[in-house]
């Protein structure tokens, strides 16, 4: 129970830190940008960005709960700091590393859409639509595939 709540102080910390950053310009200096993130990761989640991209859909997920509880804010500013790798790592033109990135943020977002108290802006729609037109030309990897087929189809 302590480690747990560690865990959900860390990613409150996480989600300042990440807020200041996602209001910076990433086009002009993509590698400070993940630079960023990656600080952000280390300091506050005992880890680095890579490890968001790369992290099962069920472990990414499960950040975003507390006592079983789905958590909006902490799955929302997840879903932004990976849509921003994502599109840092597009200008980067490393499609798989974008890819992987879109992918998990868009598991977020919809887990988002479809949690009955979440307090989700419209804007969240447009960008899953923005995100689902990205991913017919980018890789994803399979669990994250399956996991948002399984979202889908209601079995998740």
């Amino acid at each position: 129970m302590i480690q747990r709540d560690v865990l959900m102080r860390q990613i409150r910390q996480f989600t300042k830190a990440i807020a200041t950053l996602l209001g910076q310009s990433h086009r002009e200096q993509p590698e400070e940008t993940l630079r960023q993130i990656d600080e952000a990761c280390k300091t506050h989640l005992d880890g680095r960005a890579e490890d968001l991209r790369t992290l099962p859909p069920d472990a990414l997920l499960e950040l975003c709960r507390e006592n079983g509880t789905f958590v909006p804010n902490v799955a929302q500013t997840l879903a932004q700091a990976l849509h921003r790798m994502g599109e840092t790592h597009g200008y980067r033109d490393d499609p798989e590393k974008a890819g992987h990135c879109f992918g998990r943020a868009l598991l977020l977002y919809r887990h988002l859409l479809q949690a009955p108290d979440a307090p989700v802006s419209w804007q969240v729609g447009t960008t899953v639509a923005t995100l689902e037109k990205r991913m017919e030309t980018l890789p994803m990897d399979d669990a994250t595939q399956e996991a948002l087929e399984a979202l889908r189809n209601g079995t998740d």
